[in-house]
């Protein structure tokens, strides 16, 4: 279990490998389970199973030796510990005329609102910058307020909102999107960080 963030002020921030899976996978099931109690039925949140994480984001990390910069992902590390992480993809197609996706970005809820989010969201959009890509696109479930909250305050704009299907699950959507990057470098630099970033 990772300490709280009040203990602890030095953060990195580095690219995620293969071993990194499970640690992965342990943070999104933890944040899932704080963040969408109410949004997503018990039922489904109980029964998620850490080894289907793993397995599935072991298939993402060992797919980044042949992907190339077309798929990113960052991991923040706190005295060895993971504590959050966020990758991204450049679109096969574009959507809402947008090229690139964050297509995760989870912290553990000790570790949100402290200034990592944005951070690694930076990075992320760092990646699909230097390949000339200056947009991208983040979805969310449209009830979770925190999340959409967070990427408001960072300049993202509301494109769409839609219904989707989310193994099993009938839910709402909404697409956030930065059709100039610069907006969100901005406003990630503009806001306050309680933590030794590096």
């Amino acid at each position: 279990m990772s300490e709280p963030m009040s203990s602890i002020k030095e953060v990195s921030l580095r690219r995620a490998t293969v071993a990194d899976a499970e640690s992965i996978a342990k943070v999104r099931i933890e944040s899932w389970l704080a963040c969408y109690r109410g949004i997503i039925p018990d039922s489904y949140l109980d029964e998620m199973k850490l080894e289907d994480s793993v397995l599935h984001w072991r298939t993402i990390l060992e797919a980044l030796a042949v992907a190339g910069e077309r798929i990113c992902v960052f991991v923040a590390e706190s005295e060895g510990q993971i504590i959050g992480f966020a990758s991204g993809m450049l679109l096969p197609e574009s959507k809402l005329g947008i090229e690139a996706e964050l297509t995760a970005l989870y912290l553990r809820p000790a570790w949100q609102r402290s200034g990592i989010g944005r951070r690694m969201l930076q990075k992320v959009a760092k990646v699909f910058q230097a390949q000339g890509v200056n947009n991208l696109l983040a979805w969310v479930i449209s009830d979770n307020a925190a999340a959409r909250n967070f990427y408001e305050d960072l300049g993202g704009a509301l494109l769409r909102e839609q219904d989707f299907n989310w193994d099993g699950l009938e839910l709402k959507e909404a697409a956030y999107g930065w059709k100039d990057l610069s907006i969100l470098m901005a406003s990630v630099h503009a806001l306050p960080t309680s933590l030794a970033l590096h």
